[in-house]
């Protein structure tokens, strides 16, 4: 299988010094297939291979390879990667086939989460997903909004938070830091100066050398 694959290192910063976390599926993979896998990847799917969910995209059999075409842990070997990043793949041509092919950042972060392990949630002792009791994320208000949304979450103790938004191809928008103490917290996001459409955020916090991932949602900017 010919493989040409760049290397990333995922680095989100969190604080003023900067720490590696897990790719998360939701907010930073599942928005690139939805902007330019899934219309060919949706119910039935092409040759097997459906990119609609993230179960789906695990249970995939790819027809031509006979094989998950995601091999957690072994981006080289999954058939997915040899079609989305390979001008000459082992069986048939680059996907998606419009040409509007996936960008290196795109392919980098694809591959980097398949060989995280290719979790739904990060699983890095860095970054824990089941929060204990006091952290919750509230969601955002007004959704829809135009410019301007809060999002709401509430912590239990005086923690430092993260709150990144991505556009809906899986690039990242912007990170708002900072610190709270227990209780309700509101985050002001203002998109003046971006475009109409569908965005994700992550919210995540560190409190007692620990770092939760609060939660993920999505938020419709209409202008």
């Amino acid at each position: 299988m010919k493989k040409h694959l760049l290397l990333l290192l995922s680095v989100f910063i969190f604080s003023p010094s900067l720490i590696h976390a897990q790719v998360d599926y939701d907010s930073e993979i599942q928005p690139i297939f939805s902007a330019k896998c899934i219309s060919c990847h949706i119910g039935s799917g092409t040759n097997g291979v459906i990119l609609s969910s993230y179960s789906a995209v695990m249970e995939s059999v790819g027809e031509q390879y006979g094989t998950e075409v995601v091999v957690p842990g072994d981006a080289e070997n999954s058939p997915l990667v040899d079609k989305i990043s390979s001008d000459n793949p082992e069986y048939g041509v680059r996907m998606p086939q419009t040409g509007n092919y996936l960008s290196s950042n795109e392919i980098d972060l694809i591959v980097t989460w398949i060989n995280e392990g290719a979790n739904e949630v990060p699983t890095s002792n860095e970054l824990i997903a089941n929060l204990p009791d006091g952290f919750e994320l509230k969601g955002n208000y007004p959704n829809p909004f135009n410019p301007t949304t809060n999002i709401l979450f509430e912590v239990p103790e005086s923690a430092s938070y993260t709150v990144s938004v991505y556009a809906l191809h899986g690039a990242l928008v912007t990170e708002l830091a900072g610190k709270t103490s227990a209780g309700s917290v509101s985050v002001s996001v203002n998109f003046g100066d971006e475009p109409s459409g569908i965005y994700f955020y992550k919210v995540t916090a560190s409190a007692n050398n620990n770092r939760y991932l609060i939660g993920t949602g999505r938020m419709t900017l209409v202008k």
